[in-house]
């Protein structure tokens, strides 16, 4: 793996390259550049979990409609 900061005029980067994925990460200003990253990637485990209980929410909804469907009787026209 390989990280580089970039600084730019107005804000800088960490530039992340895996053998799987590249990604540029914002810096915070007046920051370490991985005390930084340490922190965005804090926000985004919260974040990844908040996403994974609303997944799971998702999927209980869709399986209820799904039981839902099996209740009501077939429609069958005249």
């Amino acid at each position: 793996m390989q990280t580089k900061i970039i600084i730019g005029a107005a804000s800088s980067y960490a530039r992340i390259q895996s053998s799987h994925v590249n990604m540029d990460v914002l810096l915070s200003p007046g920051r370490p550049a991985s005390e930084s990253l340490r922190e965005t990637a804090s926000e985004w485990r919260e974040k990844a979990v908040r996403l994974q209980q609303r997944a799971l929410l998702l999927e209980e909804a869709a399986a209820q409609l799904d039981k839902d469907q099996e209740k009501k009787p077939a429609f069958i026209p005249l």
